[in-house]
């Protein structure tokens, strides 16, 4: 008898009846979720790099050579591989200004590509004895004093603690690696100062006394109460308007992140909307018209005992059917595609950007897959608005 026959075995046997329909139904969920999981993931990925840029930068004022602002942005949010020189007596200077609590120089060095990555990387040196940026950032303590053939590496630096790795033909050992900071640390080498002169010397042997007595950039922490301005006005006092420095305030830096962040975000929030909507547009035609198509088949049903309510149930079932597999195969694809081309995503979308816990992953698939599960049988409404006012056997025997 085939009232006996279960709702949801009836709307099973119909989807696999015809599977390149339902295919196309079910793709066309899948596709929506993809988009929505992999634009919910991203954006939450570069909201989580920008509160790791501003809890844990450290430094409040950066003091860089004259129209180098831009390189040292480039540094910190993009890994930009860059070399630019200031000179070191500015260090003791900034040191002995009032308001100022610590103050570390840093020096960049562009690499050679090296067996660790398949790209230049950024050699910075760094002063243990002064560094309050890069030790927050260490995954195990390293209570050590940094010598001169030992690195620290960013996250994507590949080689295990103990590994040694080599620069300008220079072999250094491996003692510490970086959690990773969504930042251009995470593609950075940290060596002493002394090391990343003797490197710069080999890379740009016209420069060697240059690089001897120079710093890259000065990271500044301002004591609690002052205003950074304050001291960037001071430091100019005692240099002097000829020593050609620029200032890159971490408030500013922040603030610039953050608009675009906030452009990527809208953009891609548009973009996942406008693909829901042709999504729901093309699913609520094909079941209008596969629906008509199915006329016959419903009031045989209907002959043989089914009630209006039966077949309006086998409608809804196959769409939540379709649209929880689809769903589930495009949150899938799209949890894939947004732990493999992290750091590609990251390199093309230029910000700061750092993968959040495990239950943001889950929390954002269970959205994603439920918006996606609910989008079908929102196509499917008019279709069944349609056939719960009319009766499908009488349509059937009018020839209509």
């Amino acid at each position: 008898m085939p009232g006996s026959l279960g709702t949801l075995r009836l709307a099973m046997a119909n989807l696999f009846n015809r599977p390149l329909r339902s295919m196309l139904l079910g793709a066309m969920v899948a596709l929506f979720g993809f988009a929505l999981f992999v634009s919910a993931m991203v954006s939450l990925n570069l909201q989580t790099g920008i509160y790791s840029l501003s809890e844990r930068l450290g430094a409040d004022l950066l003091v860089v050579p004259d129209g180098d602002g831009k390189k040292i942005e480039n540094v910190l949010l993009r890994s930009v591989p860059t070399t630019f020189y200031l000179p070191e007596e500015i260090l003791g200077t900034v040191q002995s200004v009032p308001g100022v609590a610590k103050a570390s120089g840093q020096l960049f060095i562009s690499s050679l590509e090296a067996q660790c990555c398949s790209v230049k990387v950024q050699l910075i040196g760094i002063d243990m004895a002064t560094d309050f940026v890069v030790a927050p950032w260490l995954k195990t303590r390293y209570s050590g004093e940094l010598k001169d053939d030992e690195v620290i590496v960013g996250n994507y630096i590949v080689g295990d603690i103990g590994e040694r790795i080599r620069f300008y033909g220079k072999d250094f050992k491996i003692v510490a690696q970086l959690e990773p900071t969504g930042m251009g640390f995470d593609a950075s080498v940290f060596m002493t100062v002394n090391a990343a002169r003797q490197l710069g010397k080999i890379a740009s042997p016209d420069k060697a006394d240059t690089i001897a007595k120079s710093y890259s950039s000065i990271l500044v922490r301002a004591e609690t109460g002052t205003d950074p301005m304050l001291i960037t006005d001071e430091i100019i006092d005692r240099l002097g308007l000829g020593a050609r420095v620029n200032f890159v305030y971490a408030s500013a830096l922040m603030s610039d992140t953050a608009t675009k962040l906030r452009r990527v975000v809208d953009v891609m929030m548009s973009a996942a909307a406008i693909l829901w909507g042709l999504a729901l547009i093309i699913l609520l035609t094909v079941f209008f018209f596969a629906a008509n198509e199915r006329v016959r088949e419903f009031a045989t049903l209907r002959a043989m005992g089914a009630t209006k309510l039966k077949v309006l149930s086998i409608l809804l079932v196959e769409s939540l059917f379709l649209g929880l597999m689809g769903s589930l195969v495009g949150v899938g694809l799209g949890a894939i595609v947004a732990n493999l081309f992290s750091p590609a995503i990251a390199k093309a979308i230029e910000l700061p950007y750092l993968a959040p816990g495990l239950m943001a992953w889950f929390t954002n698939g269970f959205w994603a897959v439920l918006l996606g599960t609910v989008t079908a049988p929102l196509a499917a409404l008019p279709t069944l608005w349609k056939f719960s006012r009319n009766d499908i056997y009488a349509q059937m025997r009018e020839g209509r």
